[in-house]
């Protein structure tokens, strides 16, 4: 996961959607925390090392299914559907309804 999309719209929408869904372990939560009362460039070397696992770890880069980078807005969901964007899961949904 490339750092420059932590500017996207959404992003810190998403990191709080990880801290209350409970996802996070406490290491995890509490630098995450920071960058969200600080930003990215008040962590250490260390944090954003832990920080950036920690998306990695929490994102898909694409969809699955066509290939489009996933939104933030769309990001948690998509880690509980395969990795697929809001279109791709609706059409899978409609595709297993038949």
């Amino acid at each position: 996961m490339d750092s420059i999309r932590y500017n996207e719209e959404d992003f810190d929408g998403f990191l709080e959607e990880l801290i209350s869904s409970g996802r996070l372990e406490p290491k995890e939560e509490g630098i995450t925390k920071l960058y969200l009362d600080k930003g990215y460039d008040a962590l250490s070397d260390k944090q954003k090392y832990v920080f950036d696992k920690m998306v990695e770890n929490n994102s898909v880069d694409e969809c699955t299914r066509c290939g489009c980078s996933i939104p933030w807005c769309e990001m948690f969901a998509a880690l509980d559907n395969g990795g697929l964007c809001n279109y791709c899961e609706h059409m899978q949904e409609k595709i297993d309804k038949e």
